[in-house]
């Protein structure tokens, strides 16, 4: 299986992260590197 990944910084609303979620995107991880703005990591398969 294949992967690709998305990142976005900044705050996403619920409703952001579920029509990521509708899109097949997977939340991986969310980390705040010392400055207040969040990273959001996805993940999601694609056909190869």
């Amino acid at each position: 299986m294949r992967w690709e990944y998305c990142t976005i910084e900044g705050a996403l609303t619920a409703e952001e992260m579920n029509e990521l979620g509708s899109k097949g995107w997977e939340l991986v991880a969310v980390v705040s590197p010392g400055h207040f703005v969040l990273h959001y990591f996805f993940k999601r398969a694609i056909d190869v």
